[in-house]
């Protein structure tokens, strides 16, 4: 059967199950709905999607369709968030995998497009390691720029502009949704660094005689327009850069578990 579809979600059954006997790198992006400033847009998921998309097509993968909603409890403060509870998103990601594998899917690469993700996707990894055998893969989007592509996009204010609300995530979005983003909302930078007698390092972090540790700050403790550094940086020139780069971990990512087996 010639087919050329590679979106999960745009095969008839048929078509499924004849791409489900073969030795097919599923991916399975997952995203969040959550506050990335005053200028962006709140469904970040869509870059995941867009990412696993374009992977998808120029690797030979199939894409699985995006899980849109994460863990995102700090930020609930802000309207238009919503958050998985761990156990729910727990438990989504192991339905799916259950009924991938029911059908004869054996490679997984999940494509995460949020931080707040990535302990209960690890968690769900080693679940399956023990359970299975099977070995799973996952990268995340925002983690793909190394300081010398940092270095190269922002020059001496990549300090300035990477952060929550900030660099990547609006050049990324300026590139993808140029009509949805709205600078001119963008206020003054409002950062504190400082919640009671605790330095305010990052979500959830802070410094005690010289090494981090944590007191779980929500994002509304740093920042009340929700940015943590400064989004006034970027371009959708530098969104395509970005966005390229994902693509291309993700299919060297495909490339490597298609040589591999994934099992133990």
């Amino acid at each position: 059967m010639n087919i050329t579809k590679y979106e999960l979600a745009k095969m008839t059954w048929k078509e499924a199950e004849y791409i489900f006997k073969q030795d097919k790198v599923f991916l399975i992006p997952l995203g969040s709905m959550e506050e990335h400033g005053p200028q962006s847009v709140l469904g970040d998921y869509m870059a995941a999607e867009e990412a696993a998309k374009e992977t998808a097509k120029r690797s030979g993968a199939i894409m699985v369709p995006i899980i849109p909603f994460g863990y995102s409890e700090y930020f609930r403060d802000y309207p238009g968030t919503i958050s998985f509870s761990p156990r729910t998103m727990y438990r989504v990601i192991e339905d799916i995998f259950e009924c991938l594998m029911e059908h004869g899917a054996k490679k997984f690469l999940i494509v995460n497009g949020h931080g707040g993700n990535m302990p209960i996707i690890e968690m769900f990894g080693r679940d399956l390691r023990r359970e299975k055998g099977i070995m799973i893969g996952k990268f995340d989007l925002w983690q793909v720029l190394s300081p010398q592509m940092k270095e190269e996009l922002y020059g001496e204010n990549a300090s300035r502009c990477m952060g929550h609300g900030g660099e990547p995530v609006t050049s990324v979005m300026k590139y993808l949704r140029p009509d949805d983003i709205r600078m001119d909302l963008v206020d003054e930078m409002d950062r504190v660094y400082k919640w009671q007698d605790f330095e305010l390092a990052n979500i959830g972090k802070t410094n005690i005689a010289g090494m981090e540790a944590s007191i779980y700050f929500n994002i509304k403790d740093a920042t009340n327009q929700g940015c943590l550094a400064d989004p006034r940086y970027g371009n959708a020139e530098i969104g395509k850069k970005i966005f390229e780069r994902m693509v291309e971990v993700g299919c060297e990512f495909v490339k490597r578990m298609e040589n591999s087996e994934m099992k133990i």
